[in-house]
């Protein structure tokens, strides 16, 4: 179960422990002094209803759906009858010459009233059928229609308090002595038939509200019809039933607050803006969007565009034009279109103007063809999605080119094309889109931007510290006089500036993702070269390298294994004052089979692998007791250790010298 499931569940359990004590509560009141449980019961649902009414009435100028607008505005006057119902009972001392008549009429008064407003409400409401796409009413036009109903809604209730108090002929409700009338029972009965038809008609209009508001609407009639039937029944004030008939009353407001109030706090979108989520349905049936990571929508790829074979054609295809009109001209940076492939363009319209510079009449007299405005860079893009419009009818095409306007400014456009079905009389034809996308793409190009500073300064960064490492290192060696000592620091200085000198290339580069590893091996074993050759100049270098980009995991462990193996060379392979030749080759090699992980002299590391590095020179070779697998040599082992990282090969050759050969395989997308 997730998150919100519990939450919502943990809500559920805590309203119904909330409507348990409460009710238990008012029943324990109920029990000693029936006269406050009535105040209190009627009190909290008018307090219930003006909540109802303000919520409602600050949204007048904006709330789309006309049956909460109605329910709203009706249940501030039916508050008012209840609370002049709950204070006309004779022991509360307001109207001292009332008895039992005056509460029962403004009780039945109410609940017409509120009946009446539950069965007209639906009616306001049109058939989403007919929704379109200018559906849109102005503020002042709703306000006005909010002002109507509270004036109309005064106008009843003023006619009935002048009725009740004033002329008193409104039809007893109660005779002292007898109890209920015949008026009334019969009322409860019929207010009770009212809203069994409201509540057909809110099933009809079910689709104008989401499922739990409707849920909770239809739950308070229910409560409210029971009430009816209840108090309908009930003989004295003490009776169970008069309680019982409080409690559904109490409930049935509670329900209409949850779906207009508190759902319309949480959930506003859902209720207040109902409407215009219809709309948008609308709008999304006839146009299909593409929306980004964060819901923000950049690309729209068409509106159904439906054709009639029989007489009325015709008029279908001007009704359409206008639709298609309509809808681009609503949203800026769009332009819909149309053309024939024989005469050109047929429909235009949209941001025209603001895009390319020109007008509509521009393209739609032909002085002006939407391919001259393409740069001839991008023309064969033009040529190519209407070819693959062509053979491929069924699908849309998609394509991102640039144009140039009228005063010369380049455009970035994103364009969505479909044909006309071959069965269709416009088979000819083809449609679609054209999206200004030149802001995004800018907003691309500065991201991008931005980022490629951001891993440069990193890249620096980290170079400039290495280079603080290998300073440290110097500083370091120069408190040892020991030879061994000193060269171990060496070693582990040219292992950090191998690093480094990764780090610097990128910085320099114009790739942040791989590194030129050729260009890389020239200058590392340049340096190599520079700082072991010192008394002894006899020794050249040879390079035969292909152009390749590793990326970083593959060029720092390399860089390092070429380290160590041309330091070797350049300590042991010469003896002192002796000449020779170290040779480094990078080559791109064919797959024939995969040997990644393995390594030993009788592996084939050249033919497996993507590149194949060798480091080799023609001094006095290894010792053939020399195990290089398992050697005491820490920069032997580095190697070792760095190949089986990488899943690459090495092999060593003692045939003239010294050759180590390396099988390299690099991941997907490094450029060579």
């Amino acid at each position: 179960m997730s998150g919100r499931e519990l939450k919502n569940n943990r809500n559920i359990i805590f309203r119904i422990i909330y409507w348990a004590v409460i009710i238990g509560l008012l029943h324990v009141v109920s029990l000693s002094n029936n006269l406050l449980f009535h105040t209190l019961i009627e009190l909290f649902s008018v307090i219930i209803a003006y909540v109802i009414f303000l919520v409602v009435w600050e949204s007048k100028t904006f709330l789309e759906n006309r049956y909460l607008l109605l329910i709203g505005i009706s249940y501030f006057f039916i508050g008012t009858l209840d609370l002049l119902h709950a204070l006309s009972y004779e022991r509360m001392g307001f109207f001292s010459w009332s008895g039992m008549n005056l509460p029962a009429q403004l009780w039945i008064a109410s609940r017409y009233l509120e009946s009446v407003s539950f069965l007209i409400a639906p009616l306001l409401l049109s058939n989403s059928r007919l929704l379109n796409l200018k559906t849109d009413i102005s503020p002042v036009e709703k306000a006005r229609f909010a002002w109507e109903l509270f004036i109309v809604y005064s106008g009843i209730t003023f006619v009935l308090f002048l009725s009740i108090f004033v002329l008193r002929n409104f039809p007893d409700s109660y005779i002292e002595g007898r109890g209920l009338t015949d008026f009334l029972i019969i009322s409860e009965y019929v207010i009770s038939l009212i809203l069994v038809c409201s509540l057909v008609l809110l099933y009809l209009k079910r689709d104008r509200f989401e499922n739990h508001v409707f849920r909770l609407l239809t739950a308070s009639i229910v409560l409210t019809i029971i009430s009816e039937i209840i108090f309908a029944r009930f003989t004295y004030v003490d009776d169970f039933s008069f309680v019982t008939g409080h409690y559904f009353k109490l409930l049935s407001f509670y329900f209409v607050y949850r779906a207009v109030v508190s759902t319309g706090f949480s959930e506003p979108c859902s209720i207040l803006f109902r409407e215009l989520k219809q709309n948008e349905e609308a709008l999304r049936r006839k146009t299909f969007f593409l929306q980004d990571d964060q819901g923000r929508i950049y690309r729209m790829l068409g509106v159904q565009m439906e054709e009639s074979e029989d007489a009325f054609s015709t008029c279908n295809a001007r009704i359409n034009e206008k639709t298609y009109s309509s809808l681009v001209k609503d949203i800026e940076g769009l332009i819909g279109f149309r053309f024939d492939d024989s005469k050109g363009t047929v429909f235009i319209d949209g941001d025209v103007e603001e895009i390319t510079g020109y007008s509509t009449e521009d393209f739609l007299s032909h002085r002006v063809k939407w391919a001259d405005l393409v740069l001839p860079e991008d023309q064969y893009l033009i040529f190519e999605r209407i070819n693959r419009s062509v053979s491929n009818p069924d699908h849309s095409i998609e394509t991102e080119y640039r144009i140039k306007r009228k005063n010369g400014e380049i455009r970035w456009i994103r364009e969505f094309l479909q044909k006309f079905p071959e069965e269709s009389k416009n088979s000819r034809q083809f449609q679609g889109f054209i999206h200004d996308i030149t802001g995004r793409k800018k907003a691309e190009a500065a991201l991008q931007k931005i980022e490629e500073v951001r891993i440069k300064e990193i890249h620096h960064r980290i170079k400039n510290n290495l280079q603080v490492i290998s300073s440290l290192l110097s500083l370091e060696a120069e408190k040892f006089s020991d030879r061994k000592m000193l060269e171990s620091f060496r070693e582990s200085q040219n292992r950090v500036a191998s690093m480094a000198l990764i780090h610097e290339e990128l910085y320099k580069g114009s790739d942040m993702d791989t590194l030129d590893f050729s260009a890389y091996l020239r200058k590392l074993t340049a340096d190599l070269l520079a700082s072991y050759r010192v008394g002894n100049d006899k020794i050249t270098l040879r390079l035969d390298l292909e152009q390749a980009h590793f990326d970083m995991d593959t060029s720092i462990p390399l860089g390092i294994i070429v380290n160590e193996l041309v330091s070797n060379s350049l300590k042991h392979a010469f003896p002192e004052g002796k000449g020779g030749e170290i040779y480094i080759g990078l080559h791109r090699t064919e797959k024939i089979a995969l040997k990644a992980g393995i390594s030993g002299e009788s592996v084939d590391c050249e033919s497996g692998f993507d590149y194949t590095l060798t480091v080799a020179d023609n001094g006095k070779g290894v010792p053939e007791e020399t195990d290089f697998e398992n050697a005491d040599s820490l920069g032997l082992q580095l190697v070792n250790l760095l190949v089986e990282q990488i899943d690459g090969c090495v092999k060593l050759e003692r045939r003239q010298g010294t050759r180590f050969i390396l099988g390299i395989n690099v991941k997907n997308g490094v450029k060579t």
